[in-house]
């Protein structure tokens, strides 16, 4: 788990190999691109042909050294043309200096955030306490454990299509691909530290570059593009209001932001703020949001460009990039795909409906959406609707865009025949079909019919709160510039409103795993749209009122307001610490990692923060259901088993027998938590290892 310098400096190589590739082939694909666009880009297609290639090969020599090896070689006609065009691209360098000096405000917000990214990875990701323990950050203490576990169990145990190592026998149906790609760096030797962060610091600049390109591509303004970075990153409602002294007596202190657990201006369910700080509670937990956004967002800009400037050709580069993300982040592939209905039935409504411009009503089209909302809460509220009604009036609304699509589609061909439509969303339809489905065939769909994942549920987060009340001081000012800029309809952003407002009005509906708070995942790509409506709202807006005194303060507090809240939790995230895994429970893992087999099955407790599955990627008969059940596995039979085991082990032999238990640990988890029989472990099994409160017994 601790690598070394030389595995070190391989899986840095190793990264960067395919990093390069990807970066080299973006300039042969996209020639007339700016060099910013095509590092951009060819960052991301390094990420993704990292986390792909391998895998391909996995499937028949497993994720070994051999599947890597052959991996790099598929990549390699990619240094061709860099040996060929070497002077293009050295001229194509000499442009950047002048177009990162052109974006210079967005450089020093690219800078000045990826800054604190590094601080936040670095001291939420299992650093060494001086006592030999490992920490970790408020928001990296619960998910952290179950990549770190799947990163390592991948790596360690080679078998492909990889198991649950919390669940053994079962496969593993998560997104898995946002875990695989540091797998490839930990096989490589480097430490679990260096493995998990490096790739997640390329993730995240793909994700800041993506925003700010897709801004400034819509809205042509280098301004209204910073803004939308702004209220993206440093997203926070009004939730700092609650830490304010109003001359009354307080429920929280200002300091309590710093101190407490999950006491965040947004993130204080208490009081129903649930729109978290994208940053801290998103992507620096959540690996596979993070991995998605990386692919979803440069998707999207490329969508855009192929619908929206005619470039036809970015149909087939879209389409791949879409085609990638249902085993990297499946709700990012729904996000995509509910953009891709929407800008499609855009596509052919500009196409089939001819005549003069039409009237733009979208603040009579927020306002119907909004009443429609309270009238759906009063009725779940008053107990009228089942959740089965619910989903179908998602599927409803779902099927009448179908339908409306199926009459422009038909408007379409009889006014411009196919070819045209074949050559471009058929191109992209065609990638989806060859190379999405099977992944959802194959992982998701089984998942998700037996976890029971779909089904209907109003207004994902909302704990009880009046429908716009809650937005309100979940979403904050920004909330305001979106109902201005949907009832503005400026030209440029109109195109942004019907995919928000699908994805807006699916999330409220339909649920698509256990969790229903998941649903922010879709609702954080439709807000990336909204931003950008927001942004260009408001800067239009400055600008009609810059001879009005004072219009520059208000700006700046209007900022402020918007980003206060997202800057404030940002801050508890670089100050808090939470000892993950005790110095014994890493010595433990040390030991195992050196002395057991890679597929050896432990008996431990179901604690959430285990070292073993995290650190050394060992089976485990049962995990915790923090991870399992929000995957839709059922756990009660083997909690049960792991009980009777635990605490009866000699009349209980044969469920050893049948999952195949190797060791058994004991440690102050197990006897918290259950009436563990010692002497029976003393005199019947072997102690191998002891330190501290932690012994492990092999079982004869």
């Amino acid at each position: 788990m601790f690598g070394s310098a030389l595995g070190n400096l391989l899986g840095f190589l190793y990264f960067f190999y395919f990093q390069i590739a990807g970066i080299l082939l973006a300039g042969y694909f996209l020639k007339k691109e700016n060099p910013m666009i095509k590092i951009l880009l060819g960052s991301c297609v390094g990420s993704l042909t990292l986390q792909w290639l391998p895998i391909l090969f996995s499937f028949f020599f497993d994720f070994t050294l051999l599947s890597h090896i052959l991996a790099m070689v598929v990549l390699l006609p990619a240094y061709i043309p860099a040996i060929k065009g070497g002077v293009k691209a050295d001229k194509g360098l000499l442009c950047l200096g002048s177009q990162l000096r052109e974006h210079k405000w967005f450089v020093l917000a690219f800078v000045g955030t990826m800054i604190l990214w590094i601080y936040l990875l670095h001291t939420h990701t299992i650093p060494m306490g001086a006592d030999g323990s490992m920490y970790a950050g408020q928001c990296t203490y619960g998910d952290m454990n179950m990549h770190l576990g799947f990163i390592t169990s991948i790596a360690n145990q080679g078998s492909f299509p990889p198991d649950y190592s919390l669940f053994p026998g079962t496969r593993l149906s998560y997104p898995f691909l946002s875990d695989s790609i540091s797998s490839s760096i930990y096989l490589m030797g480097a430490s679990l530290r260096v493995a998990y962060i490096l790739p997640m610091l390329a993730a995240f600049a793909q994700i800041m570059g993506s925003v700010y390109l897709l801004a400034i591509t819509i809205l042509e303004s280098r301004a209204k593009a910073f803004l939308t970075y702004i209220l993206y990153f440093f997203n926070g409602g009004l939730g700092f209001l609650y830490f304010i002294d109003w001359a009354r007596e307080r429920e929280f202190e200002f300091a309590d932001i710093f101190t407490g657990f999950y006491t965040t201006p947004t993130n204080l369910v208490d009081h129903n703020i649930r729109w978290v700080n994208i940053i801290a509670d998103m992507f620096l937990p959540q690996r596979a949001t993070l991995f998605g956004y990386a692919l979803l967002f440069p998707g999207i800009w490329l969508l855009h460009q192929a619908v929206f400037k005619e470039k036809k050709q970015y149909f087939l580069y879209a389409g791949i990039f879409i085609s990638a993300l249902p085993m990297i982040h499946t709700h990012s592939f729904l996000s995509a795909g509910l953009i891709s209905a929407a800008w499609l039935l855009t596509y052919l409504y500009r196409r089939v409906i001819t005549g003069k411009e039409k009237n733009w009503h979208g603040g009579l089209i927020l306002l119907g959406f909004v009443i429609m909302m309270c009238l759906f809460q009063k009725l779940v509220n008053a107990g009228s609707i089942a959740s089965e009604k619910l989903l179908l009036v998602g599927i409803l609304g779902i099927g009448f865009c179908v339908l409306y699509g199926i009459y422009l589609l038909i408007g379409h061909l009889r006014k411009h025949g196919y070819r045209e439509l074949l050559s471009t969303w058929g191109v992209y339809l065609l990638c989806v079909l060859v190379l999405a489905i099977p992944q959802l065939l194959f992982w998701t769909f089984g998942q998700v019919a037996e976890g029971g994942f779909l089904r209907g549920h109003f207004n994902w987060g909302n704990l009880g709160d009046f429908y716009p009340w809650f937005y309100l001081k979940n979403l904050g000012l920004p909330l305001i510039l979106i109902i201005g800029g949907v009832c503005a309809g400026y030209k440029k952003t109109r195109h942004l409103l019907l995919p928000a407002l699908v994805i807006w009005f699916l999330a409220e509906f339909i649920v698509f795993t256990p969790n229903v708070y998941d649903n922010n995942k879709l609702l954080y790509a439709a807000y990336l749209l909204l931003c950008i409506v927001a942004a260009d709202y408001a800067v239009e807006l400055y600008r009609q009122l810059r001879g009005i005194g004072g219009i520059r303060f208000i700006s700046f507090c209007v900022v402020f307001a918007s980003t206060f809240s997202g800057i404030l939790t940002l801050q508890r995230e670089m100050v808090s610490g939470y000892q993950l895994y005790p110095a014994s429970h890493v010595q433990l893992a040390e030991y195992i990692e050196e002395n057991t087999p890679a597929n050896a099955v432990f008996l431990t407790s179901t604690h959430h923060n285990n070292a073993l599955p995290s650190l050394t990627g060992r089976n485990v008969v049962c995990g915790a259901d923090t991870f399992l059940y929000f995957h839709g596995i059922d756990t009660s039979e083997r909690k049960q088993h792991v009980k009777l085991m635990l605490e009866a082990p000699l009349e209980n032999l044969d469920l050893y027998e049948y999952y195949n238990v190797s060791y058994v640990v004991i440690s102050s988890y197990e006897r918290s938590n259950y009436t563990i029989d010692e002497n029976a472990f003393a005199e019947n099994f072997t102690l191998v290892f002891s330190c501290g409160d932690v012994k492990l017994y092999q079982v004869d």
